[in-house]
């Protein structure tokens, strides 16, 4: 419902008949995939039943080349059945070769990567479009090759020859990926008729319904398909088949783009206008003005702004506009403008912001490492998040949920010190259902999500931090007090930035003591738990592309040792998507009642800063995560460096030049 909910402003968007999806949501035929991609930004949401499941998912196009979805399977004996069971799983589809004239589009995908065993597969899939013709075939291990027409061609590796239960009730690690004594080939065809809207599919599928046939007795039809798709409208797309001449697809789905989103980080500021003549009548300022930027508005809006106010208070001649950019106390580059420019360009529309580019100059800050001095102006640091939080059920656990209302606030002090807090409104959770759980996990970390949960009202963050800038490229960061909602702690992180490249490597350590709910400030008094976390974390931005591929290894929380890695888009609305995997040495309860070392997520951030009535900064959060889990974790902290840096950064000043003039 909450995903419904959001993509229903977005407008609408183009979407072909060969851009259909499959059964379980990825972009496909009837019940296989190909290898079409949606274009970056795309949202879909749907629902598709073929006996014995039906499918329930919400997919994100991540980049062109890289989608990745969640997917709610139930096994039941019919539709509209209660379902028996309940079968979770992360989808990802990779994009490896783009379609040329003489060469098909080739991918790399998986079925529940993370999940659900019983819908776990992987395959390689090719499509290649003739006139009319969309043609697709592949090979497929796990489900989606059940059938085995072949000896797995990576059985001679030892690794990848073990039996694949495709039975059990148990979740899919990394380790079973492209297991498997054999494999199956799939492939179809997709044809778009002369009929609006409206395409033809046929398939045949190497998925001989194993699992279904040794938990519920079910009958496996024939393997070919054939089906009708129509899109009544660009944001809707049905599909209907048969299946074998005995079982019966149908599918709907919803989608849109990010990239339509109607919210800002915050509302659109009055220009400024350029007294002309030059006035003589002002206060003479000398030497560069100083800019404390705000993180939710164009940061290039913010920069023009402050020198059509600057240009107003220097002498007649000048023409060099300075300007320090500054963010919570951390240094950033140094922009000058010329003056010429900017009155050709605000006065007689003569100058465009990319000529006004060309012009300018952006060098590093040489101020000094003791250099403590204030900015011009604070930014307005209160902002409101709606918080919803869901996992995937599985097996016999229904969906587990958490709404709440957070509310931000951090005020910067002196000589870079600065005090924040946030405080949250728990309105909505089922997290009782955790108990079942509970005593079987092998960490506690997290297992009393419940206990926190059922607060009204808690304090989640109260903490003060010391942020300062070695050099323009070089910044470190302290902080201490209770940093979520569950910890308190203390440590201190060291990032290196260098402002004209795209990369960023940094360092971070914190110790951290378990709270106790139902009280805003306590502490639990056990301390023998070893609560330290520490890791280094890499950074790397793709040339022209508003995205981030991040890689967090160390220790976690629990002492377990592993890795994140992860990818961050930004559009141009300020909507964020950002999906992750993390693996660890140490194995946790998963709510099938075995073990994994392996889960993921995926994060939407929807902008609402332009709402009236509503503070700058304000978002909507959509986290589809594990809850209670106990390894894998890290703090969520305040004051983390590369976000605060990220106004700072050459791609958000480029990438918002556009906004100068406004």
């Amino acid at each position: 419902m909450i995903c419904l909910i959001l993509l229903c402003p977005l407008q609408y968007s183009t979407v072909h008949a060969d851009n259909s999806t499959n059964v379980t949501g990825a972009l496909g035929l009837i019940t296989v995939p190909n290898a079409r991609m949606e274009k970056q930004g795309t949202a879909r949401i749907g629902v598709g039943y073929s006996d014995p499941y039906t499918h329930g998912f919400i997919g994100f196009q991540f980049t062109d080349y890289l989608y990745a979805g969640l997917r709610q399977t139930t096994e039941g004996s019919g539709f509209g059945n209660s379902a028996e069971n309940l079968l979770p799983g992360l989808d990802l589809k990779v994009r490896l070769m783009e379609e040329t004239k003489n060469r098909p589009a080739i991918v790399l995908g998986f079925e529940s990567a993370i999940g659900h065993t019983q819908t776990g597969s992987e395959y390689i899939a090719l499509s290649k479009r003739y006139n009319n013709f969309d043609f697709t075939g592949g090979i497929a291990w796990g489900r989606l090759g059940s059938a085995g027409h072949i000896k797995n061609p990576l059985s001679f590796i030892s690794h990848f020859d073990q039996d694949r239960n495709l039975g059990a009730n148990a979740s899919q690690n990394t380790s079973d990926w492209f297991t498997g004594e054999q494999i199956g080939f799939f492939g179809g065809v997709e044809y778009d008729t002369r009929l609006k809207d409206v395409s033809v599919k046929a398939e045949y599928g190497a998925d001989d319904y194993t699992a279904a046939q040794l938990t519920a007795g079910f009958d496996a039809p024939d393997p070919w398909a054939i089906g009708l798709n129509y899109q009544p409208w660009n944001s809707i797309d049905l599909g209907i088949g048969v299946i074998g001449g005995e079982q019966v697809m149908a599918r709907l789905s919803v989608q849109n783009k990010l990239q339509n989103w109607g919210g800002r980080p915050s509302p659109q500021q009055q220009s400024v206008d350029l007294r002309s003549p030059r006035p003589t009548d002002r206060k003479i300022k000398k030497g560069p003005t100083r800019l404390g930027l705000s993180a939710y508005s164009p940061i290039s809006h913010q920069i023009g702004r402050t020198a059509r106010l600057h240009a107003d208070k220097m002498q007649p001649d000048q023409e060099d506009i300075t300007i320090k950019l500054h963010h919570k106390g951390l240094k950033g580059p140094v922009v000058t403008l010329i003056r010429s420019d900017l009155e050709k360009a605000v006065l007689h529309k003569a100058k465009t912001p990319e000529e006004i580019w060309h012009d300018a100059h952006i060098a590093k800050n040489k101020d000094g490492i003791f250099s403590f001095k204030r900015e011009r102006k604070k930014e307005k640091s209160l902002r409101l998040i709606l918080h919803n939080q869901i996992s995937l059920s599985q097996f016999d656990t229904a969906p587990l949920y958490r709404t709440s209302i957070l509310t931000e606030y951090d005020r910067p002090l002196k000589y870079g010190f600065l005090v924040g807090g946030r405080a949250r409104l728990n309105i909505a959770d089922n997290l009782k259902r955790l108990r079942e759980v509970q005593t079987l996990q092998t960490s506690n970390l997290r297992s009393d999500e419940e206990a926190f949960a059922m607060q009204f009202i808690a304090i989640d963050q109260f903490y003060s931090g010391w942020l300062h800038s070695i050099n323009s490229d070089t910044h470190i960061a302290l902080t201490g007090g209770y940093l979520e909602e569950m910890f308190s702690g203390y440590g201190g992180e060291i990032l290196y930035r260098p402002f004209d490249k795209n990369y960023a490597i940094g360092v971070e350590a914190f110790k951290a003591q378990k709270r106790t709910p139902g009280k805003a400030f306590g502490v639990q008094e056990n301390l023998n738990d070893d609560l330290t976390t520490a890791h280094l974390n890499l950074f790397y931005e793709p040339p022209n592309k508003d995205m981030t591929f991040y890689l967090k290894a160390g220790r976690f929380l629990a002492g377990d040792y592993g890795a994140t890695a992860g990818l961050q888009t930004t559009f141009n609305n300020g909507a964020q998507l950002e999906g992750f995997i993390t693996q660890t040495n140490e194995e946790d309860l998963t709510l099938l009642g075995n073990v994994s070392d392996t889960f993921g997520g995926i994060r939407l951030r929807l902008p609402i800063g332009n709402a009236p009535l509503i503070p700058h900064g304000s978002e909507i959060r959509l986290d589809a995560e594990p809850f209670s889990r106990g390894t894998g974790q890290v703090l969520d902290r305040p004051l983390q460096l590369y976000e605060v840096t990220e106004p700072l950064s050459a791609r958000r000043i480029q990438q918002s030049w556009h906004s100068l003039l406004d």
